[in-house]
């Protein structure tokens, strides 16, 4: 039996909410040209107005697709695509193009960004609520390709097992995008915020520890911030996550800035 501190469960109004029906794919045509936006209670602080929320997400995505095409990797038809840590689907809306002839779930523990999704983004996407624990309700080899976009920052001592996990639902040749924050990130967020001023408060945050550690001047492997509570932030030497991860996943390549201040890696099964 899941505990609720495993995820965030939806604070159902009045105790209780109805998923109501809607038109799904084969039943009637459905207009994806318009998709609704989530309240800005739902924004994760992905910017301060609608134009900018939604102009956030298409660029991390074309930035992803780029970086992809890049590689020698390209979608097809047919292919199945992960948004893992979806939220309430900044990124997954500006993939509608290829929800016609591509399976694209997104999934989260956050179920109030789940049960938003489902009542707003399905279809032409598919959602599903998971937990913390490092499993994934999907097929062995199921996922051509998984992406995650500031996931990997929050996961401290269960980041290898979680990659194991992903690994089981990929198939072979499969792509998997994730970032993270290394000790660029750092650098960037305490030296020039100049690039990132929506970062101000990320950096105070970071520097209320650095008083007590000082792991700006420090060399290590992964500094974990608040492991497992709700702030919890992870960074990590680079050089660190190649031999680690590199174990797990044929790393493609590295790209410094490619998620804002975040480092991507680009991995292959």
């Amino acid at each position: 039996m899941v505990k609720t501190r495993d995820y965030i469960p939806y604070p159902a109004p009045d105790g209780v909410y109805v998923l109501r029906k809607t038109m799904r794919s084969g039943e009637a045509e459905y207009d994806t040209s318009d998709l609704p936006v989530p309240p800005e209670s739902q924004w994760e602080g992905y910017g301060k107005t609608v134009e900018a929320f939604l102009a956030g997400g298409k660029a991390d995505i074309e930035r992803l697709m780029t970086l992809l095409n890049s590689s020698g990797f390209f979608l097809q038809k047919s292919n199945r695509i992960l948004d893992f840590g979806c939220a309430s689907g900044r990124m997954i809306r500006w993939l509608e193009d290829l929800a016609e002839d591509c399976e694209i779930w997104g999934v989260d523990i956050n179920a109030r960004h789940v049960v938003w999704c489902q009542e707003n983004l399905d279809p032409p996407f598919n959602f599903a609520t998971v937990t913390t624990r490092p499993h994934l309700p999907f097929e062995d080899r199921y996922f051509d390709l998984i992406y995650c976009g500031s996931v990997f920052t929050h996961i401290d001592d269960l980041a290898e097992t979680w990659l194991l996990e992903i690994k089981r639902i990929m198939r072979p040749g499969g792509n998997l995008y994730i970032t993270v924050h290394d000790k660029h990130t750092a650098d960037l967020i305490l030296h020039h915020l100049e690039q990132f001023p929506f970062a101000k408060d990320f950096r105070e945050y970071l520097l209320s520890y650095d008083k007590h550690i000082n792991f700006a001047a420090s060399n290590y492997y992964k500094l974990s911030i608040n492991p497992g509570g709700p702030l919890s932030q992870v960074f990590y030497d680079i050089d660190y996550l190649r031999q680690r991860w590199g174990r797990i996943f044929k790393i493609k390549s590295i790209i410094p800035e490619a998620y804002g201040y975040q480092t991507a890696l680009l991995l292959e099964k």
